[in-house]
This record gives structure tokens, sequence and C-alpha cells, in this order.
């Protein structure tokens, strides 16, 4: 729950942008994880991995927040 009060429309625009900007950021991460694996950098693979479980991470609460 928030103590900010925002009209419902709002909140839905920009949790929808914030999804949209999130997947964008994990696709990256994603491509960043094949051109390191592609070069055998396992410190990259591992950041990348990183990465992508705090993304899914986050998405799973801003879709929480949208149901």
């Amino acid at each position: 729950m928030t103590e900010f009060n925002i009209p419902a429309e709002i909140k839905e625009q920009l949790i929808q942008e914030r999804l949209q900007a999130l997947n964008l950021e994990g696709y990256q991460h994603e491509l960043n994880k094949k051109a390191a694996e592609a070069v055998g950098n396992l410190e990259a693979v591992a950041q990348a991995d990183e990465a992508i479980q705090v993304i899914k991470n986050a998405i799973a609460v801003h879709e929480e927040e949208l149901a």
C-alpha cells in the first residue's frame, strides 16, 4: 500500500510503463549474458544472471500491484 494519493488510472499507466522498461532492461541483460557466454566471461554471466533475477522480482511486484 502507498501513502500517496494517486488515481487508479495513473497508477496503472505508470506500472504498465515501468513493466515495459523492466522487460526491455531484462532483454538487454539477456543479450549481455549471451555475449559473455560466447567469450567465456563467467563473471559477466553471473552478473547478468543476478540482474535478470532482480528484474524478474521487480516485474512480479509490479504485476502484483496491478492485480
